[in-house]
């Protein structure tokens, strides 16, 4: 869902510069650098995921009245880098499609908060929750952390969305209740398969690319 400039008055723009610049901030002073600063392989991969985010934020579907849905894959960027490097990278890849005239200037804030910072922390609320009170296997790591998250990631962005176009007066609840609200399941639902069979994957294939997977925690004596 990438929002354009029009219709959203200064209140929401400012706002949405202020939280998301707070979440940029502390992303990049908290952020582990001292373990990717020496491993070329660990950046690569960060690159090679950043434009593979921006290529699938930028393949959006647009339906009547410019409404807008791509998949966030965030999800996976969080079990893979962490929370801060997730959220740099979805400013990497922001920065990009607002570039090439695909998402609003003034509202880069807004839309920053909507698809970097709500998916992460949804994400990684659920990863911690997960952690301290289910048992710690691959079955529940995938199902919950790579597809539930995803989908309720998905979930509560376009939710969010859907009410700053409503409450910001961008578009009624008329348009929205038919053009928009109706499709949100039907992206949510998908994006958690997504994720959770990349997660899967790469668990399987490239176990060291999932930062937060350990396969001692996870695999060994299961």
């Amino acid at each position: 869902m990438n929002l354009m400039d029009d219709g959203f008055s200064l209140v929401w723009i400012v706002s949405g510069w202020l939280v998301f610049l707070s979440a940029l901030v502390w992303s990049l002073k908290t952020a582990p650098w001292g373990r990717v600063k020496s491993d070329s392989g660990a950046q690569h991969v960060f690159l090679g995921a950043t434009v593979l985010v921006f290529l699938v934020w930028i393949l959006s579907a647009t339906i009547e009245g410019g409404l807008s849905f791509h998949f966030l894959l965030m999800t996976l960027m969080v079990l893979m880098f962490g929370p801060q490097f997730a959220f740099i990278l979805a400013t990497l890849a922001l920065v990009g499609i607002t570039l090439l005239g695909k998402a609003g200037i003034l509202v880069f804030g807004l839309n920053g908060t909507l698809m970097g910072l709500v998916p992460v922390l949804v994400t990684w609320t659920i990863v911690n929750l997960a952690y301290k009170y289910l048992e710690h296997n691959f079955f529940v790591f995938v199902l919950l952390n790579g597809f539930f998250a995803a989908a309720l990631s998905a979930f509560a962005v376009l939710m969010l969305g859907g009410l700053a176009m409503l409450w910001g007066d961008v578009h009624t609840i008329e348009k929205l209740t038919q053009s928009y609200f109706p499709y949100i399941p039907m992206l949510a639902v998908p994006e958690g398969f997504i994720s959770g069979m990349m997660v899967g994957a790469l668990i399987l294939l490239k176990p060291n690319w999932i930062g937060c997977f350990s396969d001692e925690l996870y695999l060994k004596g299961k």
